[in-house]
């Protein structure tokens, strides 16, 4: 090798050295607490004024249960690996206080003669995959309670405030007369009692009834588009919000008492209260949902929950269930519409949030 050879190759593996990359580094099988090292070697670096380095040691939640009490334990997501946001050359400094760490061995071959790393755009994919691990706590599990039929409601305005009444009859459409039934004895007539005015407690479980409650094209595809502006970062319109406000209101306390029923009114609560950004009820359904999920048999009603769960979370491991549960009704021939909905909710929400196959 000629001397100018020597000094361009000499040059080359010092840039390469100075490249900020996402490093694959590796601890001893026995070795503790990886990430607290890390925060504290950045900590010192930050008050050191030196340069510091982003890293990321993916954790989970394992419930332990010690005496009869269940606590949830933080565990590395992947046994012995870390990634650090560094330079080969800030990495060697780093190992000089953290020996321990480690890079995996250099690939070589043509061109390549570097430590393993991920790109930018893997690590971005990874980062969202790990996430699905995150928090995962454990959630109660609902009561089933078995109900009398007849939809009822709860009066929020007017002398009758706050008081629930059987719907005995609505003429024309919900801002029209309707007439509840009081104490199994007094027949109201409320006049022009509009969304946002009462709340429904409970459904008539007979015939369809609460099919065609739960399947109303109104709640179902306004939300839907809502959720497009949502997720594509544009402000929801005044509608949004106020169709948002009247789904929770038909939604929120209904009590049904099927499965399928159920995972349809999980569905549109979640969606709403994401929607809303009420952060403390948001949560509160993605843990009844996951705690119920494991109890659901139906194929569609697991599909919708996972669906439902992808668009508002991001959730990988939820992108996954719902493609491999929604993916072969693809290549039939004449799907029904509830499947064919499913399918377009979807398409629909791995677009607006990047992840389209």
């Amino acid at each position: 090798m000629s001397a100018d050879a020597v000094v361009e190759q000499r040059i080359s593996t010092w840039k390469n050295s100075h490249i900020v990359r996402w490093y694959v580094l590796t601890l001893p099988g026995t070795h503790r607490n990886r990430a607290t090292e890390l925060q504290t070697e950045v900590a010192r670096r930050a008050a050191e004024g030196e340069p510091i380095f982003e890293f990321f040691a993916p954790t989970y939640t394992k419930v332990h249960t010690v005496r009869g009490h269940e606590e949830n334990i933080r565990r590395p997501l992947l046994f012995n690996y870390v990634f650090i946001h560094a330079s080969e050359s800030e990495i060697k400094r780093m190992k000089q206080r953290l020996p321990a760490y480690n890079f995996l061995p250099r690939m070589r071959g043509g061109e390549q003669n570097s430590f393993p790393y991920l790109t930018d755009a893997d690590m971005q994919n990874f980062r969202w995959v790990a996430q699905a691990y995150e928090d995962r706590l454990p959630a109660y599990v609902p009561d089933v309670t078995r109900l009398v039929k007849g939809d009822r409601i709860r009066i929020l305005e007017g002398p009758f405030s706050g008081v629930e009444a059987t719907l005995v009859s609505s003429v024309g459409s919900s801002d029209k007369e309707i007439v509840v039934q009081i104490d199994d004895w007094l027949w109201v007539p409320l006049l022009h009692v509009a969304p946002g005015q009462y709340e429904v407690v409970q459904l008539n479980s007979s015939a369809k009834h609460e099919y065609f409650h739960f399947d109303n094209d109104k709640f179902r595809q306004g939300l839907h588009q809502a959720m497009s502006r949502h997720l594509t970062g544009q402000p929801l319109t005044e509608a949004d919000t106020r169709l948002a406000t009247e789904a929770l209101l038909a939604f929120r306390n209904l009590q049904v008492d099927t499965d399928v029923m159920r995972c349809k009114q999980y569905a549109y609560l979640l969606t709403i209260h994401t929607l809303l950004h009420n952060e403390a009820e948001r949560t509160e359904q993605i843990h009844i949902i996951r705690s119920f999920l494991p109890l659901v048999k139906a194929e569609q009603s697991r599909a919708l929950l996972h669906v439902t769960l992808y668009g508002c979370t991001d959730d990988h491991l939820d992108y996954e269930a719902a493609h491999t549960l929604i993916t072969p009704w693809m290549s039939e021939a004449n799907p029904k519409k509830s499947k064919r909905q499913l399918i377009g909710q979807l398409r629909d929400y791995d677009r607006w949030l990047g992840h389209s196959k």
